[in-house]
């Protein structure tokens, strides 16, 4: 029971510690955030801080790295051949990882955001998803590889922005159908045949 109570006084500080951080990078970039001023926002004594991190940076780079491994272990449930077939599952899971963390993701893909965080996000999508989805299809050159990554994760990393900037609007079974008519279809504004924001049939 001691061990609970405790579990829950750490889940608790991290809570508001990223809560108060993520306030704080809508205003400036982190190395101009203290550790008192983070702290007396969250209303958590500074020692209790730093019994877990060495400085706010310590504090955002765990947040980052705890991501990370969130959306790795969200790729490696989907393979090529079945984004092949249809991106939508994957997009749905993707839009609700990002909405879960929408308060952090703002802030990294904004002008206070870490770059180097968004482009591991980047390599490894690539790594997991793009490469093998690309070498299924027979007769694509390196060249054409290039054009349609940067098609995919740019239009894609716009989209989130927008959608997020928006508080996240619509679902994010909605916005996996926009995002997959977009990729399979390209940027008409007409919806195919048995297509809906809800659903397609």
């Amino acid at each position: 029971m001691n061990d609970d109570r405790q579990d829950r006084r750490i889940r608790k500080t991290r809570s508001a510690l990223r809560r108060c951080l993520s306030a704080l990078l809508l205003k400036k970039p982190v190395k101009d955030i203290s550790v008192r001023e983070l702290t007396e926002l969250a209303d958590i004594n500074r020692g209790t801080f730093y019994l877990h991190y060495h400085d706010v940076f310590d504090l955002l780079q765990n947040l980052e790295e705890e991501m990370f491994l969130q959306y790795t272990a969200l790729l490696d449930r989907h393979d090529a051949e079945e984004v092949k077939e249809s991106p939508r599952k994957l997009l749905v899971d993707l839009l609700c990882f990002i909405q879960e963390n929408a308060d952090l993701i703002r802030i990294l893909i904004g002008s206070n955001g870490d770059p180097n965080f968004l482009q591991r996000l980047r390599s490894v999508f690539q790594e997991k998803i793009l490469v093998p989805w690309w070498q299924s299809i027979a007769g694509k050159s390196e060249q054409e590889y290039e054009y349609f990554y940067s098609y995919i994760t740019e239009g894609t990393i716009g989209l989130i922005h927008r959608w997020v900037e928006n508080g996240t609007d619509l679902s994010p079974e909605e916005m996996a159908t926009l995002a997959e008519r977009f990729i399979v279809f390209g940027s008409s504004t007409l919806l195919p045949p048995g297509w809906t924001l809800n659903h397609r049939d």
